[in-house]
């Protein structure tokens, strides 16, 4: 049987048994004289006569062995009661029973639910449940249809699902059902499974209360076996435990109190004696005579594990359940259901993954379930001021926390909900500034919307405009899981109004981001001294895609796409990815990985002609990583074929042509095979690793004589020895050691290399393949550790409190490079960079807030110092960090002195200063000043930058929300000042 996708298709079950017969016209039912006795039973409550629809993507069908219809969805289910789905549950798995029962001569079917992973239930009237298991239960005498893609006749019993639905099922059976009316609600039991005292799981039932008062209590008859408690003088409502996520509080100066229907004795359902006792009992169920209202007296005792179905409080009313308060004048609180309709309501809750609280105050506010609030005429707002700086006023709000549970369903804080706002005003100072119709996204990415704002002014860009928003809530839709979403929208006068969007995204089976920006500019690119140029096209921008997807049977895609349109635009706009950011290309690389072993295909075109790129059209290449041969030797190999073409840049006058060269290539089919063969061999406390290496290529196409093909062959050996030695008497509060341990590393690799051709006669389409040339080369390692403990002694732990790193290496046979400095590939030789060195690193650790860091690379063939850095970090935490700095780079003429600062006046106030100066040119690359101030639940800063070496000068403010990892300090082309105190971590940029 073949089933369409959503397109109907339906599956009556003849298994479940057929309809009821009706009596008489079947369009109204039985139509007897009203005197005579009705001879068909009538249902009990909670059966209806709705039809029941399961839809899912596939369904598993199976019979227990008792004869249970068992049925297990996989797939977003949904099941919906009635036409008009006036009622849904659904999760991402689930797992129902059907069984027959009956009521007098009236047969119907009880339907077990276990709602698996991301559970909702949907009642009438909007009531919401959710949680990440729940099970519900329901009768029925309608038609039950199922509504799937796929289908497959057997069971899944080994599911997890399964397994705990059944153990529900049979806690039930055990048990017993609850019995409960609802009126028009069809569900009849709704749990939320979770954890016995022993740990072991079970069935959470929903816990009677507790009460408490000092006042006056009476008890009054509203109904025949309907009545209520009244209490005066203070009340205090406890369910629950104290410290669980679901337990509730309730505190009013006074609560009407409505309990269950009385048994046919006039005696309520689960109430103590100490509360029916206050009341007459009937003396049987003959007697109408309504009793007597039973006067006020004093509550002298609290009331234990008493049942109430709702009730009203007010005057001062504190409701707190889980992490969420609300106060409110008056609040009418059904426990049943946990929903609530609150009058000059404040809901308080705690954003904890921004560690700030959350307030939504309204007129009127209505609790549909403990997870969810709307409110109108409301405002949302995390200021916890009355009169609030700022606010999001709002016709109708929605909210509702997504912040999934452990399997005991505890929850602390909103760490992400979903709201919903209808006619959103943004409000500071109480006066609208902005007004959008619908605003609809999560809390986590910000309640206002707006991320970050920035105005200031430089000799580059002129007057600057920069606002960041959420992206999904400015458009008003909801924020998929795993994704976030940034929208800019800038204005620089000197060049002209920009928009851009940049999207993260990562689920569990893919992950990715864009980056998208696009400026309509007139302006003038200044990239440093003698390099000003006028941009080539009045609409400038850039796009960046990045994508990877774990596929099946071990695969794997990424993919990526990007453009830019001109040669500067990523420097002057984005300055920080351009330094230091990942290459960008336009590629698709797929890869098979299976223990050791790899396959990879890779296409990956040029689009940018300002570019220098090889391209691949395509590459296939196959790996074996480490693969045993007999008990001590390890084999590695490395095969690519393909075709390849070099392109360099067509423009470009600074740029920095690929060892020499400008030419490019035409397309030149490439094969290539390295395989290294390595035995691995102990002298006593030493490891010796002897290794051979061969490789094979051929092209059909070079720079000098067409194609040919090389060959080249390396043979060395590797070894390293450990050596560690304890001092225990060495202690010292001054230098804060206790005891110490001395690890020090000996390594060693040596090699020998030939091969046939020049790499000058090659073109340069990769350097670990055509850039490798013959030599000789040798390195030798010192690396030590000295140990200690410290900490506090609940904290106590192992830190290395001094490193220092010193190698050498030396080679033979290699032309030397003129702007780089030497260095040993320990894995490659061949990759080594041949300049002959001493480099040198050591990290002082004084004490856990002060290091001192030092690097030297000393050049041995000019002897001079390559490459020089010292610093001195200290971090006085919370009030105090600051570095000093000291760095040389001798190929580029670096002599730069660096200090960086940044202190915390007071709670409230920040001072951070950065300064970078070239001793050689006697001039600042970089002098920066900013204040930041706390305001409440937001932050400001006001930043002065000065760059002589671009003659640039600018000052800015900045404003962006508390707790937002989206805020930034200054431009956004501003790398920002790390570790200021006071400001959270990864809270700027």
């Amino acid at each position: 049987m073949l089933f369409s996708r959503r397109i109907g298709a339906v599956l009556l079950f003849v298994c479940l048994g057929a309809a009821t017969p009706s009596h008489g016209d079947p369009r109204i039912g039985p139509t007897p004289p009203l005197s005579d006795p009705v001879e068909v039973s009538l249902l009990p409550s909670g059966i209806s006569a709705l039809p029941v629809t399961l839809n899912a993507s596939k369904a598993l069908l199976f019979k227990e062995d008792d004869g249970t219809d068992s049925l297990h969805f996989l797939g977003n289910f949904v099941l919906s009661i009635g036409e008009h789905a006036d009622q849904r549950i659904s999760s991402r798995e689930a797992v129902v029973w059907v069984t027959h029962a009956g009521s007098g001569d009236r047969a119907y079917r009880k339907i077990h639910i276990l709602l698996w992973r991301d559970a909702r239930i949907q009642e009438i009237g909007g009531t919401v449940t959710t949680g990440p298991v729940l099970f519900a239960t329901l009768n029925t005498t309608g038609e039950i249809r199922i509504e799937v893609d796929d289908v497959a006749y057997r069971p899944f019993v080994e599911s997890q699902a399964y397994q705990r639905g059944r153990e529900i099922r049979q806690a039930l059976a055990r048990d017993g059902e609850p019995s409960v009316t609802r009126g028009e609600t069809v569900m009849l039991g709704v749990f939320d499974p979770g954890l016995r005292a022993d740990g072991s799981e079970g069935i959470k039932k929903r816990p009677t209360v507790q009460m408490r008062s000092g006042g006056m209590l009476k008890t009054s008859e509203i109904e025949p076996g309907r009545r209520v408690l009244t209490i005066t003088g203070g009340v205090h409502i406890t369910r629950g435990t104290a410290g669980a996520s679901e337990y509730l509080e309730i505190r009013a100066d006074s609560i009407v109190a409505f309990l269950p229907r009385t048994d046919a004795y006039g005696t309520p359902r689960s109430v103590p004696a100490t509360v029916s006792g206050l009341a007459p009992r009937r003396t049987s169920p003959a007697d109408d005579t309504p009793a007597p209202a039973a006067g006020p007296r004093a509550m002298m005792a609290g009331l234990e594990n008493i049942d109430i179905e709702s009730a009203y409080l007010e005057g001062d009313v504190l409701l707190s359940l889980g992490a969420n308060r609300v106060r409110a004048s008056r609040l009418y609180y059904d426990f049943f259901h946990d929903r609530a309709l609150i009058l000059d309501a404040v809901v308080h809750t705690t954003l904890a993954d921004r560690n700030i609280p959350l307030y939504l105050r309204a007129s009127e506010i209505r609790q549909l379930s403990p997870r969810e609030y709307t409110a109108t005429d409301a405002i949302l707002t995390t200021s916890e001021f009355y009169t609030p700086h700022y606010h999001v006023g709002a016709r109708r709000i929605e909210l509702a926390n997504l912040t999934p549970t452990d399997p005991s369903g505890r929850l602390e804080g909103l760490i992400t909900g979903r709201f919903r706002i209808d006619g959103a005003t943004l409000n500071i100072g109480g006066r609208p500034i902005m007004l959008l119709p619908h605003i609809r996204g999560t809390i986590d990415t910000s309640e206002t919307a707006l991320q970050a704002l920035q105005v200031g002014f430089s000799n580059r860009f002129g007057a600057e405009l920069e606002t960041e928003w959420s992206l999904f809530n400015v458009l008003g839709l909801e924020t998929p899981d795993g994704f976030k979403g940034d929208l800019s929208f800038d204005y620089f006068s000197k060049r002209g109004p920009a928009i851009g969007a940049d999207v993260k995204y990562e689920r569990d089976t893919y992950f990715g981001l864009l980056r998208s920006y696009v400026l309509s500019d007139d302006g003038t690119d200044f990239l440093g001294r003698r390099r000003e140029r006028p941009p080539s096209r009045d609409v400038r921008g850039r796009f960046l895609f990045r994508h990877r997807h774990y596929l099946s049977d071990d695969w794997e895609l990424t993919l990526e796409a990007s453009y830019i349109s001109d040669h500067s635009f990523l420097e002057e706009f984005f300055e920080s990815e351009f330094d230091k950011g990942k290459e960008q290309e336009t590629l698709l690389y797929l890869k098979k990985q299976r223990d050791n072993t790899a396959l990879t295909v890779l296409v990956k075109p040029r689009v940018l002609d300002f570019v220098t790129q090889t391209e691949h059209l395509p590459d296939i290449s196959y790996y074996v990583i480490g693969k045993a041969v007999g008990d001590r030797a390890t084999w590695y190999s490395e095969n690519r074929a393909g075709v390849v073409r070099f392109r360099p840049a067509e423009e470009g006058v600074f740029d920095i042509p690929r060892d020499g060269v400008r030419d490019g290539s035409g397309s030149s089919a490439r094969v290539d095979t390295r395989q290294e063969l390595t035995w691995q061999a102990d002298l006593g406390p030493i490891r010796v690793v002897p290794f051979v290496s061969g490789r094979a290529s051929a092209w059909d196409d070079t720079r000098t004589t067409g194609g040919f093909g090389r060959t080249f062959g390396t043979i060395g050996v590797r070894a390293s020895m450990y050596l560690s030695h304890v001092y225990p008497s060495v202690k010292s509060t001054l230098w804060d050691l206790d005891g110490v341990r001395h690890v020090v590393k000996f390594d060693l690799v040596a090699w020998v290399s030939g091969s046939n051709r020049d790499p000058e006669e090659l073109f340069p389409f990769d350097d670990t393949v055509e850039g490798i040339d013959e030599t000789d080369g040798v390195s030798f390692g010192i690396r030590q550790r000295w140990q200690t403990k410290r900490g506090a002694s609940d904290n106590r732990r192992t830190v290395d409190f001094l490193t220092l790193d010193t190698e050498i290496g030396l080679f033979n046979g290699a032309e030397r490079l003129e702007r780089t400095h030497g260095f040993t590939s320990f894995s490659r030789p061949e990759n080594s960079i041949t300049q002959d060195y001493i480099n040198n690193s050591l990290i002082y650790r004084i004490n856990d807030r002060t290091a001192l860091l030092s690097e030297l690379n000393f050049d041995l063939n000019d002897g001079e110092v390559d490459i020089l850095n010292v610093a001195l970090a200290v971090e006085r935490s919370p009030r105090l960090n600051y570095l000093f700095s000291y760095r040389l780079i001798e190929e580029t003429e670096s002599n730069l002195i660096s200090f960086d600062m940044n202190y915390r006046l007071s709670e409230k106030h920040t001072l951070a200063i950065r300064e970078r100066f070239d001793l050689d040119r006697g001039r600042t690359l970089d002098f920066t000043v900013a204040f930041i101030r706390k305001l409440p639940r937001w932050y400001g800063a006001i930043s002065f930058a000065l760059d002589e070496a671009e003659d640039d000068f600018g000052v800015s403010f900045s404003l962006w929300p508390e707790g937002l990892p989206q805020a930034k300090l200054g431009s956004r082309r501003f790398t920002g000042i790390p570790g200021i105190p006071g400001v959270p971590r990864d809270r700027y940029r």
